[in-house]
């Protein structure tokens, strides 16, 4: 059997240079197969397919489009703003202002202004990031729980539940190794040198030290990645900062499950009503990380209502609704309200136009803050995208499912790159461009982010064939494997 012919989780060839399986057990076996991939992907015979790019495979079928492609979409989009920020607010400081918050000092910038703003910062899309996660975690076993389908609901629980760690951590675990391999050879000792006294305008991001000794490189990283793994008590882990949503993202995902298998036998009118309540709980107890993923639950069970009713509806009434300009007009404000929201400066928002009356009108009932509201913008942001089809558009073209496929292995994978490379281009460009002008030092940072774009799509890329994707058919085959 080739496994070129073989879909993986997303439809697209797992492998593109084709072998037979022999039948051997070791070979036919669910668990090891997947290994087995990984091991023949670096071969020589097929490791020049490895490396190429899957969108430049001539051969490759299209991404299909599905009714939630446009989740995966928006979890593209998102991913790569988030590589925009980490690359660009290390030479950067004037984008967290709020635009004319300052008294005209270094506040009428392009890039403060509301929406735009959001291309270059990472907080809002963490946000849209574990709404997300509610939304597509809560699918299926919310769908299963309202025809009520309890076998299939308890499998979905338990598959979800069991795999859930080996899904966020072992891609991650894979490209730390990398890491430390790079530290030992290295890699990081220019990014640790600058660490030490930072030479460009933006933030000094934490770095781990470089240690003379690959032994005590390797045991401190291994301490901090032993602790990175605790989802009680989350870290910045040194070796990769941008890694410390992992455990939140695992920590609330096993919360929402809870919460999923509690309130499944619940009529759906008291489950709607207990989940908004829960919402609203999270939010003023402030653990807003926690609500997101409750949004998410309750934007699920929002979705499946809605094509509940599109599908009791006769098609003149359906066509009538589709076209109805007065729905997708309040479907704009709301999503407007939403951007307007997630755009949420991070400094000066109390004087900043467009947030200030916001601030002092909600400062009475709950901590108004930055994180608060961008959390409200994304819940916002994601209602509007499930109340109108025509909005999510954006997100279900070839560019943004495309960005969806390779949007985790790029999140753990362009932290490192903007280290060990991303600093010494712009160096680099520097020297040849100069900084002593705004259009120079621009012409620098936009240059090397150029360069570090395409090698961090070309990694995820990778990445996502060799890691992202044999790991979820590892979970699977271990859960198989395991079951009674």
């Amino acid at each position: 059997m080739s496994l070129a012919n073989r879909s993986s989780v997303d439809g697209a060839p797992l492998l593109h240079a084709e072998f037979e399986e022999k039948d051997s057990g070791a070979h036919t076996n669910p668990l090891w197969r997947p290994l087995e991939v990984f091991a023949r992907k670096f071969s020589p015979r097929p490791l020049m397919a490895t490396l190429k790019p899957s969108f430049l495979d001539r051969n490759a079928k299209p991404a299909k489009v599905h009714p939630t492609s446009w989740l995966d979409g928006i979890r593209g989009y998102a991913s790569f703003c988030v590589f925009i920020y980490h690359f660009q607010h290390m030479f950067h400081q004037k984008y967290l202002l709020g635009y004319g918050s300052n008294g005209g000092i270094d506040d009428y910038w392009l890039i403060q202004l509301p929406i735009i703003r959001l291309i270059f910062t990472g907080g809002p899309m963490v946000s849209i990031f574990w709404v997300l996660s509610g939304v597509s975690l809560s699918l299926k076993p919310i769908q299963l729980a309202r025809s009520q389908s309890w076998d299939k609901f308890f499998d979905t629980m338990f598959s979800s539940i069991f795999r859930r760690a080996l899904r966020l951590y072992m891609p991650v675990y894979l490209v730390q190794i990398c890491v430390i391999i790079a530290a030992c050879l290295g890699m990081y000792n220019h990014a640790y040198t600058l660490s030490k006294d930072w030479p460009f305008g933006g933030t000094n991001e934490v770095q781990f030290e470089v240690f003379s000794s690959s032994t005590e490189q390797i045991r401190d990283w291994a301490t901090v990645m032993w602790k990175f793994a605790n989802p009680f008590r989350p870290s910045r882990p040194k070796y990769d900062v941008h890694l410390w949503t992992i455990p939140l993202e695992f920590r609330n995902s096993i919360v929402l499950f809870a919460a999923l298998v509690g309130y499944a036998k619940l009529r759906p009118r008291i489950r709607v009503t207990l989940t908004a309540a829960l919402y609203a709980f999270c939010v003023f107890v402030e653990e807003g990380d926690v609500a997101l993923f409750i949004a998410g639950m309750g934007l699920a069970e929002y979705l499946l209502i809605r094509d509940e009713n599109a599908k009791q509806l006769p098609t003149a009434e359906k066509s009538s609704e589709t076209q109805s300009k007065r729905t997708k007009a309040i479907w704009a404000v709301v999503l407007y309200v939403g951007l307007h929201l997630l755009s949420w400066p991070a400094h000066k928002y109390e004087t900043s136009p467009g947030y200030m009356t916001i601030h002092k009108l909600a400062k009475p009932f709950f901590n108004s803050t930055e994180m608060t509201f961008q959390r409200m913008g994304a819940a916002i942001f994601l209602l509007a995208l499930c109340g109108s089809e025509w909005l999510r558009v954006p997100f279900q073209t070839p560019l943004a499912v495309y960005l969806g496929k390779i949007s985790f292995p790029l999140y753990i994978v362009h932290g490192p790159v903007n280290h060990i490379l991303g600093t010494s281009l712009v160096e680099f460009f520097w020297s040849c461009t100069g900084h002593e002008s705004l259009f120079t030092y621009e012409l620098g940072v936009i240059a090397s982010w150029v360069c570090c774009a395409i090698v961090v799509v070309w990694l995820a890329d990778i990445l996502m064939r060799t890691v992202d994707t044999p790991s979820v058919r590892f979970g699977r085959s271990l859960q198989n494997k395991w079951s009674c």
